[in-house]
């Protein structure tokens, strides 16, 4: 386990930026990967020059400052707020609040005042129930509180941080109710935005040719990308989420490097999962060979907890591999149980499934880790599951081979 702890460690280091789109975490995550596959062996797939495969997408990050003031006091970026992910950059000083009615997303006569109202000055307050339904609105609504100076959206719950593809004109934040003032006097903020209409990113692909059944195949496959970071210090590590499953991907390659394949075996890093799947719809549509030849995905991605077992989604969409799994479980005790659900497309096992590739999407399960899309999922990992589910991937991806022997 020295191995896989080391491996999250660095995944996880202030270096790499929470391994998405500011100061080059994407590419640097993307190296390390390279470098692993170089170290054992593993080889580019054959005819490609390099282990990368690149693809563009549109992505709005945050380079620089993000400082927000409320009564003159400072708030702790990461932690009392956020920007939302579609934040536009700008700065304002001593801004007052202008809280939303509630009225005006259902009552015509109270939209019509709302529309009226002169918001230069001021900055937009209102809640994350009406925030979780904005893409319903009436159109207007948004258009008028864009003639604010920002907006700041209120959460009672726990805020997440995400990837924006798009960039609005002006600042937006996600704030903890809990530290926001009742009594708001004065609002000053600064943001830097940066929009990227068509940065360039990669999947990382590595090939190992199977020595009985070379034309069939076994991907894999977890994304390496996170959230990055919020300037220079703010950083969502993406210890769990996926440095976990990257950790797994490796070890599953050391064991195929040291033990042939009877299929070829395919590895690959997926780039851009948090920024909608992109990395591996990519590839989908952009595949190294036809998808009929591929025999089973096996998608890892969150891999830090394990004590109340794992799940694998689309488990009662292909019954049949379900069943080989649960009765390998059953039979070494590997871990406390298997579970399954049907289609979600919450990880890159998703755009495989939609084109008729079986696919399963590993995760473990456990109370030990609820830390997710925050600052605070870091090293170090329970890591209770891990040693029983690299085995249990093993026994089950080993058994996939033997149908034709």
């Amino acid at each position: 386990m020295n191995a896989v702890k080391s491996n999250i460690n660095t995944l996880c280091s202030k270096s790499f930026k929470g391994r998405g789109y500011t100061f080059d975490g994407d590419k640097k995550a993307a190296l390390f990967i390279n470098e692993q596959f170089k170290a054992l062996n593993i080889s580019p797939f054959p005819n490609k020059n390099s282990y990368y495969q690149e693809y563009q997408l549109p992505v709005n990050t945050f380079p620089g400052k993000a400082e927000i003031k409320i009564n003159k006091k400072n708030f702790k970026l990461g932690v009392d707020f956020i920007p939302a992910s579609d934040a536009g950059g700008g700065e304002i000083k001593d801004a007052v609040p202008y809280y939303i009615d509630e009225k005006i997303f259902t009552n015509d006569e109270s939209l019509k005042e709302f529309l009226k109202i002169d918001l230069s000055g001021k900055v937009v307050v209102y809640g994350e129930e009406q925030e979780k339904k904005r893409f319903s609105w009436n159109r207007v609504i948004l258009q008028k509180m864009l003639q604010a100076d920002g907006i700041i959206v209120l959460y009672k719950s726990k805020f997440n941080h995400s990837i924006g593809r798009w960039q609005l004109p002006k600042p937006r934040f996600y704030i903890n109710e809990n530290v926001f003032p009742k009594d708001v006097t004065s609002i000053s903020f600064q943001l830097e935005a940066q929009m990227f209409e068509k940065y360039t990113s990669q999947n990382v692909i590595g090939y190992i040719k199977g020595i009985k059944n070379p034309e069939k195949y076994i991907i894999i496959s977890a994304h390496y990308d996170h959230l990055g970071s919020i300037g220079k210090k703010c950083i969502f590590p993406g210890a769990n989420d996926n440095a976990s499953g990257v950790s797994m991907m490796i070890e599953v390659a050391k064991y195929y490097a040291q033990n042939p394949p009877d299929y070829s075996i395919v590895f690959i890093g997926f780039g851009s999962e948090e920024a909608g799947l992109i990395g591996s719809k990519y590839y989908v549509e952009n595949p190294f060979f036809p998808l009929e030849q591929i025999r089973f995905v096996v998608n890892l991605d969150l891999f830090g907890s394990g004590e109340e077992g794992m799940m694998a989604v689309n488990g009662s969409v292909f019954k049949e591999e379900y069943l080989l799994l649960e009765k390998i479980n059953n039979k070494q005790q590997y871990l406390s149980k298997v579970a399954q659900r049907g289609k979600a497309a919450n990880s890159d096992h998703y755009f495989f499934s939609e084109n008729g590739v079986p696919s399963f999407f590993f995760y473990l399960m456990g109370s030990s880790w609820t830390h997710y899309h925050d600052v605070y999922d870091k090293p170090p990992l329970p890591l209770s599951g891990f040693k029983g589910a690299y085995n249990l991937i093993i026994d089950f991806t080993n058994a996939l081979q033997k149908e034709d022997n």
